[in-house]
Parts: C-alpha cells; sequence; structure tokens
C-alpha cells in the first residue's frame, strides 16, 4: 500500500514540481540580486552583485539537496536495497531545473564579470561565455541527461538509500561557493577566505571521496559479505560508474589540496621576508 501511494505520488507531482524548482531557484535569484546590489553594488558593481548571488543560490540547493538526502538515507536503514522514501523521486524532479537556471545564472554572471562584451553581438558574447565555462556547461547538461533518467526511471524504485547519500554529497558546495565569492570580493588575504578553502576540502573529501567506500560497506554489512567481495556481487556497471566518479573526484580533490599548499606556502614565505626585514 506504501509503495503505491509513492507511485501514485510521483506520477501526480512530476512536472509541477519540476516547474516549482524552476520558479524557486529563479526566484532566489531575482531576490538576492536585488539584496546584493543594496551592499556590494557601490563598490563590486554588478559582477560581484550577479556572481555572488549566483554562488548563493547554488548554496541554498546544495544545502536542500544534503537536507533531503539525510531525510531519506536515514528513513531507509531497515532495508537499504528495497525501502523507498516518497522525497527520493521528487526531489530529482524538484532539483533537475537547477542546472538549466544555473546555466543562466552562470551566464548573467560572466557577462557582468566582463563589462567589454557589451558591446560584442549577442552570438559573441555567448561563444566567449561557453569557451570561459565549458567544464561547468558540461556538468549542467550531462548530469541531468545520465543521474536524473538513473533515479527516476532505471533503477525500478531500489536503491533510495544511496540515492539519499549520493543527494549529500552536495555538501562540498557551499564551501565552495563561500571561497569563489571571498576571492571575488578580493578578500583572499583574510582567514575566512583559508577557513573556508580548509573546509571546503574537509567537506569534498567526506563527501565525494570517503563516500565510496562507505557505500560498499554498508552494502557489505546489507548483504552479510566482507567488503572486499562487494565488487564482485555488484553489476559490473556500477563499479565502474563508481569507479569513473571516484577518479573525478580524486582529480577535483587534488587540486584544492594543491591550492592549499600554495597558499599557505606563500603566507609562509610572506612571514619569512617580513621578519628578514625586521632583522
Amino acid at each position: 500500500m506504501r509503495k503505491e501511494v509513492e507511485t501514485h505520488w510521483d506520477v501526480v507531482c512530476t512536472w509541477p514540481l519540476f516547474l516549482f524548482g524552476f520558479f524557486v531557484f529563479s526566484t532566489c535569484h531575482r531576490l538576492l540580486v536585488y539584496f546584493f546590489k543594496y551592499i556590494l553594488h557601490p563598490r563590486y558593481g554588478n559582477g560581484g552583485v550577479y556572481h555572488t548571488t549566483e554562488k548563493c543560490v547554488s548554496s541554498i540547493q546544495a544545502v536542500l539537496s544534503v537536507i533531503v538526502g539525510i531525510v531519506i538515507a536515514s528513513n531507509c536503514q531497515g532495508n537499504i536495497m528495497t525501502d523507498t522514501h516518497w522525497l527520493t523521486n521528487s526531489y530529482a524532479w524538484f532539483g533537475m531545473p537547477y542546472f538549466y537556471y544555473d546555466t543562466v545564472a552562470m551566464y548573467l554572471s560572466h557577462y557582468y564579470l566582463h563589462p567589454h562584451l557589451s558591446s560584442l553581438p549577442v552570438s559573441h558574447r555567448i561563444w566567449h561565455y561557453i569557451v570561459n565555462t565549458k567544464a561547468l556547461l558540461i556538468h549542467h547538461f550531462v548530469l541531468p541527461l545520465i543521474f536524473f533518467p538513473s533515479i527516476l526511471f532505471f533503477r525500478k524504485n531500489l536503491g533510495d538509500f544511496f540515492v539519499g547519500v549520493f543527494y549529500q554529497i552536495e555538501l562540498a558546495i557551499p564551501f565552495i561557493s563561500l571561497r569563489n565569492v571571498l576571492a571575488q570580493l578580493q578578500l583572499k588575504d583574510t582567514p575566512y577566505y583559508i577557513a573556508a578553502g580548509l573546509l571546503m576540502i574537509v567537506a569534498f573529501a567526506v563527501c565525494r571521496v570517503f563516500v565510496f567506500p562507505y557505500l560498499y560497506w554498508k552494502y557489505a554489512q546489507y548483504a552479510n559479505i566482507s567488503i572486499w567481495s562487494v565488487p564482485s556481487t555488484i553489476p559490473l556497471k556500477c563499479n565502474i560508474g563508481c569507479l569513473v566518479i571516484l577518479v573525478l573526484q580524486v582529480y577535483w580533490l587534488y587540486v584544492m589540496v594543491r591550492g592549499a599548499v600554495k597558499v599557505f606556502y606563500k603566507m609562509y614565505m610572506k612571514s619569512q621576508n617580513q621578519k628578514s626585514k625586521i632583522s
């Protein structure tokens, strides 16, 4: 009976949730633009306003995703393969339009951060935007094409627990966004920037790298097998998918750690130079 109710809920609320998600994210963007224009505009201009707004909405989406993921995972502890929660598919429909909204928001941010684009034809502006943000654009178009159909159609309502855990990988986004905003506001030399960078690295490592051993361990408990037997037990496509995603996350973690080392090295060299001047 519970599954029938949840299935009926999914059918009734699909497109309304999609439209509602687009409305929520675009409305948040508009309200924050008005708010930050009052606070930031005199000093940082439209570039700072739209960049900060875009990152704030990204953080809002991330926080919502983490909260939903926690609710789903905590309610699917009985049988991690067959337990279901109505939020699993519902949030997928609600969250999907974020990527399309953010594509437009990133364009506005890019446009105002590069004032010379105002003198160019629209086609040249768009091309400049595509060339300079191609990695994020690929992410924003590929993820909805692969991840959301997998959640909504291909998994046959199995593994809501795992989907809930994957929703929580957005935990690192607020710290990434905060670091970007502080850099844009020329606050790289402040303790806030350093703290945001360290928190970003810790959150990224936990929710995007260590999450994979955790999921394999959780399945091993469910199947009452050794964690080393999990790869040979689950479908090959699951192993390949996890491996591809994990390699990408390890690479980005390496980039973050390398950047943090450079920042601390510059701070160390600056302090040494000051000491040598004093002496």
